[in-house]
């Protein structure tokens, strides 16, 4: 140890609420790391103590604040001194990323029971230690989880108290849910009057228990939406236990309900949306309705159709519904818009030369992008394993605490951990390698043959293909038609390749390039 380390700084931590609340766990380790400090003679100038924190977790308050504290202090050397590996870290991968966190600050580490050694015999060593802490942590873990599962699948809830229940000691069944009478009885008479139709809304349910101060009971300044969705669809209130995370289906519990089977199975047919009956108008298509705006007034046409003497039969047209427009006729058969919308996309298909262009272009473009979307693809793969890995050491911290507010916090930090992976893979699932020869040509295609390709397409991708075709919704009367639309790039970019600047006119058949459209070769 240098003359330059006189200062230390002191890392403690546990993993189990118990031991935070009775003390016995961080004031022994900050009191033996103080021992050994003055043994050294170093100066402890801080204590950071991480309370109810798995070992395998790397993002830590008290030691994201000891690195703080290091950058604050920067110009000073300090020791790390912590009383046992395992206090460090119970996750290799945790380990080596915290101690090359500190090393990069300069600050040197210092272990009760261990000394480091930047050998490779030592690191070996070191490895070691740190994968037998991993084993234990894991293996701890999955006992843990075993034997609550194991719980639940006797009917026996395992996880956080439902509003209006709470954990006591049964002679018989160990601890089980007890209801908080004055608290179950007003959440019951809401919960049947809903099921009942004498409550017909959700929005009736929050006002019932507001106006019965159940959120004063409950100790919440007031009712949310939220706390409705929630209790309306949470079967301990029915007696009943499961655990579709572990495969563990819906089974009769051992605590007392509150609420009747039918009545859950009430309500659950009743907050589920019932289908929208079809109407006759569903079938027709109008491809062009709010994608096509009025010449005379710029608002969007809309697309209606009228029923003819025989009632299997509609007359299908555009209108424009502004009562202020003073176009007329408002209403145009709709085959005449769309025949006309059809000439307008083979009036400005892409010519050849410029198509052969923006294929070499858009290949170079992919090349890059693909090496892109393979980092990306890794990044959030790494982080999907890192979210998963915090979520199961908060599983397993669940069952060894006994406060109510931590074990809230534990569940509600997995929810929130357990959305980021389904956002990440379903972002992953969205990022899937297209056929990018395949969507090239399709692109291509798209624009050399325009109005070809909207004729065959659907409803839907017609809408997408407008979209990439005009930068402005074209403009129409049933007069003039269609004015001159204001193009997206790939379709206006021959009056910059070409160099003509009146109109889209065609290029000659297949006449040698011009010299800006080789110069533009060239360059890409």
């Amino acid at each position: 140890m240098g003359k330059d380390y006189s200062k230390a700084v002191i890392y403690c931590r546990v993993s189990s609420e118990k031991q935070v609340r009775e003390g016995n766990g961080l004031d022994s380790q900050e009191h033996r790391c103080r021992a050994y400090a003055a043994s050294l003679g170093l100066e402890v100038e801080n204590v950071f103590r991480d309370e109810g924190i798995s070992g395998g977790l790397f993002d830590r308050p008290a030691m994201k604040d000891l690195v703080k504290y290091l950058d604050k202090n920067w110009q000073k050397k300090y020791i790390v001194i912590f009383d046992d590996l395992k206090r460090f870290a119970r996750d290799v991968e945790v380990h080596l990323k915290l101690k090359a966190e500190l090393r990069a600050r300069d600050a040197q580490l210092k272990c009760l029971n261990y000394n480091f050694d930047d050998s490779a015999e030592g690191e070996f060593v070191e490895t070691i230690f740190a994968a037998q802490n991993q084993l234990e942590r894991k293996q701890n873990k999955r006992q843990v989880c075993q034997k609550m599962k194991a719980r639940i699948e006797r009917g026996y809830w395992c996880f956080f108290a439902p509003t209006g229940y709470e954990y006591r000691k049964d002679k018989e069944h160990g601890k089980l849910l007890f209801p908080i009478r004055p608290i179950t009885n007003l959440i019951a008479e809401g919960l049947n009057d809903f099921a009942n139709n004498r409550l017909h809304g959700q929005t009736d349910l929050q006002k019932f228990y507001q106006s019965k101060n159940l959120h004063k009971l409950i100790g919440t300044k007031q009712i949310h939406l939220q706390f409705i969705k929630r209790i309306i669809t949470e079967t301990l209130y029915a007696g009943l236990v499961e655990y579709p995370e572990w495969g563990i289906p819906r089974r009769q519990g051992h605590h007392q309900r509150i609420i009747s089977e039918d009545t859950f199975n009430k309500i659950q047919a009743k907050i589920k949306k019932p289908e929208r009956k079809p109407r006759d108008t569903d079938q027709l298509e109008f491809p062009l309705r709010r994608i096509v705006t009025c010449d005379f007034c710029g608002k969007t046409m809309t697309g209606s159709c009228n029923r003819s003497k025989n009632p299997n039969k509609y007359y299908s047209h555009y209108t424009c519904n502004n009562k202020e427009c003073t176009a007329n006729p408002k209403n145009i058969t709709a085959s005449k818009v769309e025949n006309e919308y059809v000439a307008l996309l083979d009036s400005i298909k892409t010519e050849k030369e410029v198509l052969e262009m923006m294929k070499v272009v858009a290949m170079r473009i992919w090349e890059k992008k693909n090496k892109d979307i393979s980092d990306l693809r890794a990044d959030r793969e790494k982080d999907i394993d890192d979210i998963e890995k915090q979520i199961d050491e908060y599983v397993s911290l669940i069952p060894t605490t006994k406060s109510d507010s931590i074990r809230a916090r534990y569940e509600a930090k997995i929810e929130g951990l357990d959305q980021r992976v389904k956002d990440l893979k379903k972002e992953l699932e969205n990022k899937k390698d297209p056929n990018f020869e395949e969507v090239l040509n399709l692109a291509l295609k798209l624009l050399g043959t325009p109005a070809k390709t909207w004729k065959k397409s659907d409803l839907k991708t017609k809408i997408q293909i407008h979209n990439l075709i005009f930068e402005e919704n074209p403009r129409y009367s049933a007069n003039k038609g269609f004015g001159t639309p204001k193009l997206s790039l790939p379709f206006y970019i021959k009056r910059y390749v070409i160099g003509q600047n009146d109109g889209m006119v065609e290029v000659r058949g297949v006449a040698p390039l011009s010299k800006r459209l080789k110069a533009c070769y060239l360059q890409v």
